[in-house]
């Protein structure tokens, strides 16, 4: 029939409204994760894996190729061929300090009786230090108690003076100048109540006799030719001794 409109129903096989999900549902829906996405966070642990076993095994063997390398070492220090090259080495540095002392000696020793020999030596003193026989002298022009005195010379790689004989009295009367007090290396000990000296050598009363007291809290020091008793917390001068160093 011309000019009607036929309305027709098409059923598709395996297709229903009901299967299809709402246009709403679909906008909020997210797509599947991938595949690979999966594979490479797998392959990504399973490398930190092996990568700290291998740092733990390069340290294991980093550990052992040192103790071995030790022994070996140890064991190379023993060998003849070092042993010769220690004996050449210490002969050229005696060589070179001879060499050096030929040197200095001109520079710093006085000559004796006009010639400086090549087998004699000259003694030297610090700055400061007076040179007597076989000892360097110094005293001091501030003042301290003993105990500061003697931590004093020690601190200077020294110690407190301790006299052996009349011929270093004198010396030491000349360094003091007569009036000046000046500790020594000499004190009471608690325990026998007796005069020693710092080095730990009984006074000698018949050489040096003491004037004063010999209480625990005593110790020594000197002016002019005596050697006088004082209370070891008052505060003088002191002197200091040390081996002259010979060149």
């Amino acid at each position: 029939m011309a000019g009607e409109i036929v309305y027709a129903d098409l059923n598709i096989p395996g297709a229903s409204s009901s299967s299809r999900p709402p246009q709403g549902s679909q906008r909020l829906s997210s797509p599947p994760c991938p595949r690979w996405h999966h594979i490479a966070v797998g392959v990504g642990w399973a490398g930190n894996i092996v990568l700290t076993i291998a740092v733990i095994a390069l340290g294991v063997w980093v550990s052992q190729e040192q103790g071995a390398g030790s022994g070996r070492t140890r064991g190379a220090l023993n060998t003849p061929e070092n042993n010769e090259t220690r004996i050449v080495s210490s002969t050229e540095c005696s060589s070179y300090l001879e060499d050096f002392r030929s040197r200095l000696k001109p520079i710093l020793c006085e000559p004796s009786h006009g010639s400086l020999a090549e087998d004699s030596g000259c003694k030297l003193c610090p700055r400061d230090w007076l040179l007597h026989g076989d000892k360097c002298y110094w005293l001091s022009k501030e003042s301290k108690d003993w105990t500061g005195s003697r931590d004093d010379c020690l601190w200077k790689s020294s110690r407190m003076l301790v006299i052996r004989n009349q011929q270093e009295m004198d010396f030491i009367q000349d360094v003091v100048q007569g009036s000046t007090y000046a500790w020594i290396g000499l004190k009471v000990t608690p325990a026998g109540g007796k005069w020693t000296w710092v080095d730990g050598s009984p006074l000698d009363p018949v050489r040096f006799q003491v004037s004063g007291s010999a209480e625990g809290n005593s110790c020594g020091l000197i002016r002019g030719s005596r050697i006088q008793s004082e209370t070891c917390g008052a505060v003088f001068r002191w002197i200091c001794q040390k081996e002259a160093a010979v060149i």
